[in-house]
């Protein structure tokens, strides 16, 4: 019996794995769209954490990515992505040089 109870938590937690590094493939394919339909250089995409609520105060279960982005090829600057499940919530720009 304590072997199925061990069985089932490896199932879990290799599930959850897959959804995580599925969630971060997409926000790294969304990073890249958004970032050329600004028409700026993508950098790079990371996890920064989990969060229960969004910027804007919304319930729910949110991941925030950091999205490294040039806008004229020699300044970095930094985005924040936020995710819901693999569905876009929010893209935060700040303002960057041209």
């Amino acid at each position: 019996m304590a072997f199925s109870y061990w069985v089932l938590a490896l199932m879990v937690v290799a599930l959850l794995f897959w959804r995580q590094r599925q969630q971060d493939e997409r926000a790294t394919a969304l990073a890249r769209q958004l970032c050329q339909a600004q028409q700026i250089q993508f950098l790079e995409c990371a996890r920064v954490g989990y969060r229960r609520t969004d910027h804007a105060g919304r319930k729910g279960f949110f991941a925030l990515y950091q999205v490294d982005f040039s806008g004229d090829g020699e300044s970095r600057y930094q985005a924040e992505l936020w995710l819901r499940g693999n569905r876009l919530s929010d893209f935060r720009l700040p303002a960057f040089r041209i």
